[in-house]
């Protein structure tokens, strides 16, 4: 069971959606005891950043003041959460240009259903410019810890961006993993190009011209899509061309491993109340051979599609060094490879800089 309640505001140029989802999962299949977890997710322009907290973590920060601001404010506006969503949306898409085709909520998968929340779910939109085309192709995955965030106001926004210099792009909503078990998620990922592959001629789509780009979670499935192409493991789909022709990262959780991924001793695959860790791995609990298989430092080889790679200095959410390592394992290997650090940013190197960025990249990858 999952509640949803948020606020939008907006100001100029700069927009926020708090959502708060109060999920309700068992820690492990079977286990009658129900824990909860509050995940706060918050946009700011193309910007996405979840914060998530177990009961007792909650209760320290309404002391602290914190959780007012991040927790409360979102639950005066209750009644408004889905309309500002919509609404934001559609301002967005109004400004499209004109003639952009616009398939919205389409199903990547036969029978496709809600999970526990509304964007748990195998659909996608697809923003295609005015024309014969055929449009290169970009495919956005949203980031949210594997267990939140959703393709709808960022990838409207990114749109408007892509749109305008002759990319078509779709954005993905995907399973959560309380819904169903990583590797669900890249699954559904690869599922969503199948479908876009097999339905290229009708609109106006270069099956052969496919970039991928993701932030957060969404970069680590879109680097596990870049990396794993050619292998089909994480696709059913044995006949179909998984390939991608160029990716980008923002932000990525490269290695799961919690020795090899260099990560902190308090946060994720060492935390057992951390809950990435308490969603994504089998029954609960921290697994080294899942968490390899579950990362894209695993796959690394010289037919890699050329990558951009993005982190921040200051993230404290995913290592810096996992990005550099990976990058440099990368080069090793062959792989046509830009990564960058940026200094002023940390989990949130989404952006407009970034945005060009990426377009550029593309522009030079997938013409």
């Amino acid at each position: 069971m999952t509640a949803e309640i948020g606020l939008w505001s907006h100001k100029s140029d700069f927009k926020i959606i708090h959502l708060l989802h109060l999920s309700r999962y068992p820690l492990k299949r079977g286990e009658a005891k129900i824990k909860y977890c509050v995940s706060v997710n918050v946009c700011h322009g193309r910007q996405n950043s979840v914060y998530n907290f177990d009961m007792k973590q909650c209760v320290s920060l309404f002391f602290s003041g914190i959780f007012f601001s991040l927790l409360m404010v979102p639950l005066l506006a209750a009644p408004e959460t889905g309309a500002a969503i919509k609404t934001q949306k559609e301002k967005l898409i109004g400004q499209l240009p004109a003639g952009t085709l616009k398939i919205l909520d389409k199903p990547y998968v036969e029978g496709a259903k809600p999970g526990s929340n509304a964007a748990s779910l195998q659909i996608l939109d697809l923003y295609v410019p005015a024309g014969n085309g055929p449009f290169p192709l970009i495919v956005w995955i949203h980031g949210g810890g594997w267990h939140g965030g959703d393709k709808e106001s960022s990838g409207a926004s990114l749109a408007l961006q892509f749109i305008p210099r002759g990319f078509a792009l779709a954005s993905l909503d995907y399973r959560y993993t309380y819904d169903a078990p990583f590797p669900a998620q890249v699954e559904d990922c690869n599922a969503a190009l199948v479908w876009l592959r097999a339905n290229a001629k009708e609109y106006h789509l270069n099956p052969d011209r496919v970039g991928v780009v993701g932030h957060s979670a969404g970069a680590h499935l879109a680097a596990l899509m870049a990396v794993t192409g050619g292998e089909h493991p994480f696709s059913k789909a044995l006949n179909a061309s998984l390939r991608v022709q160029a990716a980008v990262c923002w932000a990525a959780p490269f290695d799961l491993d919690r020795e090899r991924g260099n990560w902190p001793t308090n946060m994720f695959a060492w935390n057992p109340k951390d809950p990435f860790s308490r969603t994504f791995f089998p029954g609960g609990a921290y697994d080294g051979d899942f968490a390899r298989k579950a990362s894209p430092a695993s796959y690394i080889h010289a037919g890699i599609p050329p990558m951009l790679i993005v982190h921040g200095a200051r993230d404290t959410t995913v290592p810096l060094g996992q990005a550099s390592v990976f990058a440099a394992k990368l080069k090793e290997s062959g792989v046509d490879v830009t990564f960058r650090v940026d200094p002023d940013h940390g989990h949130d190197v989404m952006g407009a800089s970034a945005t060009e960025e990426a377009i550029q990249f593309f522009e030079r990858t997938l013409r």
